[in-house]
């Protein structure tokens, strides 16, 4: 097993590139466990359910056209907003096999705010929306 350091990665958001902006990305991909447990069972028994993807990032505010607080704050409920992460960074016209992970999103949280004298800081999270393969 290999360790790396995240320190590279790319996000994209509903057409824009917010890697300058961004300096935290947590992809969650995860499946109900409904219970099926029957008559005669001395323990819970559980089945997978529906599939569920969620992304959050956060980073720092900027304002102005195609800046994170334009995006975020106008995408709020977009639905089918595509979203795009990759851990490592990725060339236009390159040939590398690096892996990233890319899903239809509905937003569902923008939230920024900070201290006095701090850089402020924005969180969006994204919900996954139709087939998560």
């Amino acid at each position: 097993m290999s360790t790396i350091a995240f320190t590279n990665a790319q996000v994209f958001y509903a057409g824009y590139e917010f890697t300058s902006q961004m300096n935290r990305v947590e992809l969650t991909f995860e499946v109900e466990a409904l219970d099926n447990t029957v008559f005669g069972q001395t323990t819970r028994t559980r089945t997978g359910g529906l599939k569920n993807a969620r992304a959050t990032e956060a980073g720092f505010w900027t304002a102005g056209v195609g800046g994170i607080d334009d995006v975020g704050f106008n995408s709020v409920n977009l639905e089918d907003a595509v979203a795009m992460i990759f851990p490592e960074a990725i060339t236009e016209g390159s040939t590398s096999t690096g892996s990233g992970t890319m899903f239809k999103v509905s937003q569902s949280r923008y939230t920024f705010g900070g201290a006095v004298g701090e850089l402020l800081p924005l969180t969006l999270e994204l919900m996954g929306r139709g087939v998560i393969a």
